[in-house]
C-alpha cells in the first residue's frame, strides 16, 4: 500500500479539462471530477455538462511530488476563475485497490466492446470483451480521450491488420485491437512501468501471443520504428507530444492505413492537424471537452 497526497480545488466546468491536463502533466497519478452531487463522473454514468463548478482532485504518490512541483500547480491554477486555494489532504495507507473497485463501472462502447475490471462480468453477452484493472498505467477506458479511440477502433476494420498504440500506458487500445482482430499490435511507452503493465494485460486478455510492448527508445534505435509500418495508428497522448512525434507517427502509418490521434482540446486541433497534414486529412470528432482527430494516409 502506498501513501498519497490530494491536492484539490474548485473550478468552473468549462475549465475542468485544462486543470486535468495540468494535474497530468504535473504527475498526478489519477484526476477525478466531481460535481455539486458528490459524485465521481465517470463517462456514460453522468452528465458533467451540466456542473457549473466541479471539483477536481488529484492523487499524487507522496514519495515523487516535490513542494517545487506543488509550487508551480499554484502559480498556474491562478490563470483559472474561482478564487479557491489549492487544497492539501494526507491519505495514509490506503489499499487503493479496495478504493477503486468502488467507483469503477464498465464502459460500453457502442454496442461492440465492453470493458470492465477483471472482478466484473457483463450482464449480457457482448461481440468483444475486455478486462482492464486500474492501476497506476493511464487507461481503463473511462476517459473521454480513451473512449473516443475506443469508439474509433470499434468503427474500423481491424480484422488482419497490424496496430500501433503509441503511449500505450494499460494497453487498453492496443489489446483492444487485437481481441477485435488484429494480427499484431506493437505497443510503445516511455514509461517503463507501463511497458510491463501493458504486458500483463494483454496475457490477461489473452492476446498476449499478439500483443508487444516495448520502451520508446527501443522503438526509435537504429530507426525500427521504420520497419514496423502499420495499417493502423493509434496515439492517445497530450497535443504537445503529438506534434512533437509527428514525423515519426505519419512514417509509421502505411499506405491506405489510417491514423487516430487523441488527448487534444479543441484550441489545439488546428496545430495538431498541421502537424499530420502531409500524412493525412484528418476529420474532427468531440466527446466532452476532448477532441479525437483521425484519417486515412494519402496515396504518394
Amino acid at each position: 500500500m502506498t501513501d498519497y497526497i490530494e491536492l484539490s480545488r474548485l473550478s468552473e466546468q468549462s475549465c475542468s479539462s485544462r486543470i486535468e491536463k495540468l494535474l497530468v502533466e504535473a504527475g498526478a497519478c489519477s484526476v477525478t471530477v466531481e460535481g455539486a452531487d458528490q459524485e465521481i463522473c465517470l463517462d456514460g454514468a453522468k452528465d458533467s455538462s451540466a456542473w457549473t463548478v466541479v471539483k477536481l482532485s488529484a492523487l499524487f504518490d507522496r514519495e515523487t511530488l516535490k513542494p517545487k512541483t506543488v509550487k508551480m500547480i499554484e502559480s498556474e491554477l491562478k490563470a483559472f476563475p474561482l478564487s479557491d486555494s489549492l487544497k492539501r489532504r494526507n491519505l495514509p495507507c490506503i489499499d487503493w485497490n479496495e478504493e477503486w473497485k468502488k467507483h469503477v463501472e464498465p464502459v460500453l462502447v457502442n454496442e461492440s466492446l465492453w470493458v470492465g475490471p477483471a472482478w466484473e462480468r457483463p450482464e449480457k453477452e457482448w461481440p468483444h470483451v475486455m478486462h482492464i484493472d486500474p492501476g497506476l498505467a493511464f487507461g481503463t477506458g473511462s476517459h473521454e480521450t480513451t473512449y473516443l479511440c475506443l469508439d474509433a477502433l470499434t468503427r474500423e476494420t481491424l480484422t488482419g491488420k497490424s496496430v500501433i498504440d503509441f503511449g500505450c500506458g494499460s494497453g487498453i487500445l492496443g489489446i483492444a485491437a487485437c481481441i477485435m482482430g488484429a494480427r499484431r499490435c506493437i505497443g510503445v511507452d516511455i514509461d517503463p512501468q507501463a511497458v510491463a503493465i501493458a504486458k500483463q494485460n494483454a496475457q490477461q486478455n489473452g492476446v498476449g501471443n499478439r500483443f508487444e510492448s516495448m520502451h520508446l527508445e527501443e522503438f526509435l534505435a537504429s530507426g525500427n520504428h521504420q520497419f514496423q509500418q502499420s495499417e493502423a495508428v493509434v496515439a492517445n497522448i497530450l497535443a504537445g507530444t503529438l506534434i512533437e512525434y509527428a514525423p515519426i507517427l505519419n512514417e509509421c502509418v502505411a499506405e491506405k492505413g489510417f491514423i487516430i490521434l487523441s488527448g487534444v482540446l479543441p484550441d489545439q486541433v488546428d496545430a495538431v492537424s498541421s502537424a499530420f497534414k502531409d500524412c493525412c486529412q484528418l476529420s474532427v470528432r468531440h466527446r466532452g471537452q476532448w477532441a479525437l482527430l483521425s484519417g486515412s494516409k494519402q496515396a504518394g
